[in-house]
């Protein structure tokens, strides 16, 4: 129903939305919050880095270093 493009775009239309709304409450933590994950949202979609690769790669060295 959706391809990728529209969800990857859609997301970050909600994500700029909710901060804008969170701007206008006087909500500024939430507002940067919101902001930041919009950051991650855009980074993760550019390189296809996610946090869970790095975390489990971390995992992996831990488990060979013991």
């Amino acid at each position: 129903m959706f391809d990728p493009t529209t969800e990857y775009y859609g997301g970050l239309a909600l994500i700029a939305i909710l901060a804008w709304m969170s701007w206008q409450s006087e909500k500024m933590i939430t507002m940067i919050i919101l902001l930041m994950l919009g950051g991650y949202f855009i980074y993760t979609h550019n390189t296809g880095n996610t946090i869970t690769d790095f975390s489990n790669e971390t995992v992996d060295k831990i488990n060979k270093a013991l």
